[in-house]
């Protein structure tokens, strides 16, 4: 899902950036000191979950988690997929610096907003319909994810519009392996630590 330097227009690449500065200053605001632990292994898990890659057809699949992330931290996910997105980039290869703005609004935001629709949504529902909406989070922000990518891609040149639409359905599986994940792991902190999904009880 990463996407390098050098494939992106200009036009994409500032629209990436005018869109990923404004709220990665908001979400490096809303980081709380107490949290700092939680910070730190949920982005080297989001770094070492999308480093490892599954050969599929032309190109290769991993797990985004930002769903995950945004579940497990709410806004704050911004800020720590943004250091987990850097750090693929310069030690990695993954992604690349011009693109980070682009990124960021494609990996990071989706799984802030659908992240902090969720722990919402869980303090109104039962515990039995919890880990259902932690799906829906989890899946559902690879799927905005792969929508965005595609868009981005799609937008920068007619011809990379068939590559697109193989990146997108590609993520399919994706989007699936991460919605069950997200069930599994609401159903375990809910009875174990539901203060990490904003639940008081």
């Amino acid at each position: 899902m990463h996407i390098s330097d050098g494939v992106l227009s200009p036009y994409i690449i500032i629209i990436g950036w005018a869109v990923a500065a404004p709220s990665l200053a908001m979400s490096v605001k809303s980081l709380k000191p107490d949290k700092v632990g939680a910070y730190g292994v949920i982005a080297a898990v989001f770094f070492a979950g999308s480093t490892i890659h599954i050969p599929l057809g032309p190109f290769s699949m991993h797990l985004v988690l930002n769903g995950i992330a945004g579940l497990l931290l709410g806004w704050s996910a911004v800020t720590v997929i943004t250091v987990g997105l850097l750090l693929q980039a310069l030690f990695l290869g993954f992604g690349g610096l011009t693109v980070l703005g682009v990124n960021i609004a494609v990996m990071a935001l989706p799984g802030a907003i659908i992240g902090m629709l969720g722990r919402h949504w869980m303090k109104q529902f039962s515990a039995k319909k919890r880990p259902w909406i932690g799906s829906f989070a989890g899946g559902g922000a690879v799927c905005i994810s792969s929508v965005l990518l595609f868009v981005a891609l799609s937008t920068t040149h007619a011809a990379l519009a068939p590559l697109a639409k193989l990146v997108f359905w590609g993520h399919v599986p994706v989007i699936l392996i991460e919605g069950v994940i997200s069930y599994w792991l609401v159903h375990f902190l809910q009875k174990v630590k539901p203060s990490l999904l904003g639940i008081l009880h």
